[in-house]
């Protein structure tokens, strides 16, 4: 009975409140509508899998059922203000780690599917940086063998041109919406890594190559502000930690270089600059290769990267984090390190091998989990992605880009 009651409290959040919410804000702001074509939703329960691109995927994606959807979130969502926890709790939201295998997560996806509900999970385990899906966690196609359920599989396209991550302004677009049911029958005939390999193409985007999204109208203003937290390193000549951003321009510090990004995040140099990228996704594989290759031959105690700036943040009462003050973080093969600017506070150092996670939450901080302990650093108008970047390929997200998948 209890079940019943609850279930009801959700379905009727979710109707009366989430739905509406949807149909009046998103779907005006956002502009997204379902293909012809889209198949849908079976009777719960059912597994949803989704590229992400945006904050409001979640309800995009949902609005078209009336069951509650069980979303599974970043965990930093449940740290929010008071009516924020609430309301995700209210509809059946539940947290999960952010970058990270979560086995309670786990548990709780079965359990909300054994109570009937449909369950939306985000392979990615984050939004997409250059707007190319990135690779997925193993582990969710087991969930969906295992609960032996159908598995409804979304693209989205435009959401991350919609609002990248890193943007302060939203853009005016479009954001095309395509459902595909795949039935527990097909499934079961599967193996786990068929099942990968079929959801990975089926919710497979690239917003900045994709055909259909270049002959899209899309506009927007202050269309570059922000871009710095992504990149860092000059296409022109190679000065790092020099960009910043204004309107729609970003422009280095160190050569003068000066670019346009217009709403497709393509790139149009200034008179006088001489264009070495044609978008950010190209100006992404430049960082790319430059890591890789900084990483290769960096002795194990020189400074793959530095920030004389960086504020440090603990979990401090009422599970929320506190600053605990600013100094320098610096990256080598061998550890990660933050001096602190007041003397008398001892230097934290983590060595690699230590650090179990590393994601960027809330656009501007970088954090890393040791020994059990969060530990976020937050910067002002400097590239968090940086030190993600370097993180990832000093664990081995070379070898993940190889077979394909992140375990």
């Amino acid at each position: 009975m209890k079940k019943k009651l609850i279930y009801l409290y959700r379905w009727i959040m979710w109707n009366v409140l989430s739905r509406p919410f949807v149909f009046l804000y998103i779907k005006p702001a956002y502009r997204f509508t379902r293909t012809p074509g889209s198949q849908s939703f079976p009777r719960p329960p059912f597994v949803v899998i989704a590229n992400h691109g945006t904050f409001f995927d979640p309800w995009m994606c949902g609005v078209y059922s009336r069951y509650p959807f069980a979303i599974m979130c970043n965990d930093d969502a449940f740290r929010g203000p008071p009516i924020t926890r609430w309301y995700l709790k209210s509809i059946g939201a539940y947290p999960k780690k952010k970058g990270a295998s979560d086995f309670a997560a786990m548990k709780t996806t079965i359990a909300r599917m054994r109570d009937g509900y449909p369950v939306c999970i985000f392979p990615e385990g984050q939004t997409t940086w250059d707007g190319e899906t990135q690779l997925m966690y193993k582990g969710t196609e087991r969930i969906i063998r295992k609960a032996r359920c159908p598995l409804v599989a979304i693209r989205l396209q435009g959401n991350f041109l919609t609002r990248p991550w890193w943007a302060h302004a939203q853009r005016r677009g479009r954001i095309l919406v395509t459902i595909k049911v795949i039935p527990a029958e097909e499934i079961a005939r599967l193996s786990d890594s068929d099942l990968l390999s079929l959801m990975k193409r089926l919710i497979y985007q690239d917003d900045v190559r994709d055909e259909a999204n270049l002959a899209a109208a899309f506009s927007g203003h202050d269309l570059a502000l922000g871009l710095e937290r992504f990149v860092w390193i000059c296409m022109t000549c190679s000065a790092e930690d020099r960009l910043e951003t204004a309107g729609d321009r970003i422009t280095c510090r160190a050569c003068g270089a000066c670019f346009r990004l217009d709403a497709h995040c393509r790139l149009k140099p200034e008179p006088g600059t001489a264009a070495a990228c044609l978008d950010i996704k190209e100006w992404w594989s430049l960082h790319r290769r430059t890591i890789i290759d900084r990483i290769a031959a960096a002795t194990p105690h020189e400074a793959l990267a530095r920030s004389p700036r960086a504020l440090l943040q603990t979990m401090g009462d009422r599970a929320a984090f506190v600053n605990r003050g600013a100094g320098e973080l610096s990256l080598t093969r061998e550890q990660l390190a933050f001096h602190p600017d007041d003397r008398q506070s001892a230097a934290l150092c983590f060595p690699l091998p230590e650090i179990r996670n590393w994601v960027i939450q809330r656009k501007d901080i970088f954090e890393v989990t040791a020994h059990g302990v969060d530990y976020r650093f937050e910067f002002n108008r400097e590239s968090p992605m940086k030190w993600l970047a370097y993180m990832r390929y000093l664990k081995g997200y070379e070898e993940c880009e190889r077979r394909g998948w992140i375990e």
